[in-house]
């Protein structure tokens, strides 16, 4: 069963190919399908080994209680995706693969298909990166990219060579251990260069900010979620990380860089996209820590991130730095996810910040906790600044020359369909903004899931336990 979530997405694609446009409807529906598989056919607990193969030897896919949850967020983030953004014809089948590979990601118990699927999100993330003739961004992002690729080949190659196996629960406790750091370095690049890690994350600035309703999403949202899984179950449930400390120095840097460099920038878009660097880079310097309530805190930080940075870059999309004046309804949901992403009381943000700081201070760590607090410091200057500048923009109408009048008129029409946010944007984001405020009252929602993650991760046993029922 857990195998639809790859493959009815496959044949999705693979139907669309004749008439293209059909992969846009098809999309809903495949993201709406794999989440009520998902809630009623199934559960935690279950593993399936393709062609029969034992597990140690064939490919494996695992349904525990780490990987269904994110299942969940990831194709909630789809459906919602396929529901607010603009899709041209290609696209949708683009996504459609995109699901059944971060899907893939996600289930798969063993290194080489991780690579696969990762590669197939690399391939469809370097077309989406072009949209709008963003051609250099997307020769960036394949360079950084082709360098991650190779450092996670290059990894699960040494699995499969030190160990004899590539499934990750049996070369876990079989590979030599004097050769696990190197291999561990090996896949950390490629997690530095995916989860936009500076300066080995600078290819994202240029990527994020081409104006476009999917391409943020899909690379910030979805693959970005997917990857975080990856690295979580890699380093936090597989192998020790290498040198936990240096990685989260790293990441504290690129928390302050990205702050900085999203405080400077004069472009809304880029603005976002220096911001997204410092969330995802909060998150990897939590999880470097490898404690249960820090990791809990930093799940529950990806979501609030996820969300927000979703309205956020929905909305900058249909209306660029244009203002609020005749969008109320969008301002509303930009504002509250800048309050969110800032941390402000009755948001979720505020819980994300709340619930790491805490598990910080408990473990004695105040580096992370003092950098957590300057990045919410510069947050809250820049992202007030764009609201204010937003909010009010267009008040002044500026005075037309004559000559200029009939320019003016003849460009009216065009100017209002640039101001048009799609009914489906409009409802995705507040509902979305509407969640924020749901969670920052009652946030044991996620906080509840997000430590039975944590839990779950830190613990290798049932993990390993579940890839035995497939034999050896």
């Amino acid at each position: 069963m857990i195998a639809l979530l790859i493959a009815v997405p496959l044949a999705f694609a693979f139907a669309s190919i004749p008439h293209e446009r059909l992969g846009r409807y098809f999309l809903p529906f495949v993201a709406l399908f794999n989440l009520v598989c998902l809630f009623f056919f199934m559960e935690p607990g279950q593993i399936l080994e393709v062609g029969r193969w034992p597990a140690a030897y064939g490919i494996a896919l695992v349904l525990d209680n780490v990987s269904y949850p994110f299942l969940i967020f990831v194709n909630f983030l789809i459906l919602m995706m396929a529901l607010s953004a603009t899709l041209e014809n290609r696209y949708g089948t683009l996504l459609l693969v995109l699901t059944a590979a971060v899907n893939g990601i996600i289930l798969t118990g063993d290194f080489f298909n991780s690579f696969v699927f990762l590669e197939i999100i690399s391939v469809i993330a370097y077309i989406v990166a072009a949209h709008k003739d963003n051609a250099l961004g997307a020769f960036k992002y394949l360079i950084f990219g082709g360098i991650g690729g190779t450092m996670y080949l290059l990894g699960a190659v040494s699995v499969y060579v030190k160990s004899g196996t590539l499934n990750m629960g049996y070369a876990a406790f079989i590979t030599d251990p004097l050769i696990v750091p190197t291999i561990c370095i090996f896949f950390l690049i490629t997690f530095l260069v995916e989860l936009k890690v500076l300066p080995l994350g600078l290819w994202a600035p240029d990527v994020y900010s081409n104006g476009s309703s999917v391409t943020p999403i899909a690379l910030g949202s979805v693959v970005t979620v997917s990857l975080v899984y990856l690295f979580s179950r890699i380093f936090l449930n597989i192998f020790d990380l290498p040198s936990p400390q240096l990685v989260g120095i790293l990441a504290m840097i690129s928390i302050i860089l990205a702050e900085l460099g999203a405080l400077k920038q004069k472009s809304l878009g880029r603005a976002l996209s220096f911001a997204t660097i410092s969330g995802v880079s909060t998150v990897v310097a939590a999880l470097s820590m490898r404690e249960s309530e820090i990791a809990s805190a930093a799940y529950f930080y990806l979501f609030n991130d996820v969300i927000s940075k979703f309205i956020l870059f929905t909305l900058f999309a249909y209306l660029g730095e244009r203002g609020f004046k005749s969008n109320k309804t969008a301002g509303i949901a930009f504002t509250f996810a800048s309050l969110s992403v800032v941390g402000f009381p009755m948001f979720a943000g505020f819980w994300a910040k709340y619930y790491l700081l805490k598990a910080l201070f408990q473990v004695n760590s105040y580096a992370l906790p003092a950098i957590i607090l300057i990045a919410a410091v510069i947050e809250a200057g820049y992202l007030i600044k764009w609201n204010v500048e937003l909010w009010y923009k267009g008040e002044d109408t500026p005075k037309v020359q004559d000559g200029e009048q009939d320019s003016e008129m003849e460009n009216e029409d065009d100017e209002v369909e640039e101001d048009f946010i799609p009914f489906g944007a409009q409802v995705v984001t507040l509902l979305l903004a509407l969640t924020l405020v749901v969670v920052g009252f009652m946030p044991g929602l996620i906080h509840d899931q997000t430590m039975n993650i944590a839990n779950n991760v830190l613990d290798f046993r049932p993990y390993l336990d579940l890839i035995l029922k497939g034999g050896m």
